[in-house]
């Protein structure tokens, strides 16, 4: 199965310049844990997460106008769109990760793959149970570098 058949389609992004709170309204507003971040042109430069806001931002105490570039995460690791199912899913527990920006063959974002969108396909299947215990374990960088 290939990455294509499994992805959410599309990028919602955010600027690097925009709110805390614009970030979380617009994951609330779309239903989704994570939005890419982009630069002034538009590259996408890191992703922010629900859990980045909540375990970083607002358990520390940080206002919400804070910027999003203050607290996303810079590198931001992919995959390909037909990249098989397996090989996205040993990234994510290489580099213990829940999400990874799909591109297309030109290296264009055109999606995003969640560990959820995994575990929809495949349920309680081996690999899947594999991954989430290698991207639970602590010590793992918080990045989403590829």
């Amino acid at each position: 199965m290939q990455v294509s058949e499994v992805m959410t389609l599309g990028c919602e992004t955010i600027g690097a310049g925009e709110s805390l709170q614009a970030a979380a309204q617009r994951m609330r507003d779309q239903d989704i844990g994570a939005l890419f971040v982009s630069d002034d042109s538009g590259q996408v430069i890191g992703i922010i997460t629900d859990r980045d806001i909540t375990v970083r931002a607002v358990a520390a105490g940080v206002d919400a106008g804070s910027e999003v570039s203050q607290f996303m995460s810079r590198d931001v690791i992919s995959c390909y769109q037909n990249d098989d199912l397996e090989t996205a899913a040993n990234i994510m527990e290489e580099q213990q990760i829940r999400r990874l920006m799909v591109c297309d063959e030109q290296d264009q974002p055109v999606g995003m793959l969640s560990q959820a969108d995994i575990a929809r396909v495949l349920g309680r299947a081996p690999l899947t149970d594999e991954m989430l215990r290698h991207i639970s374990e602590p010590g793992g960088q918080h990045s989403q570098r590829h």
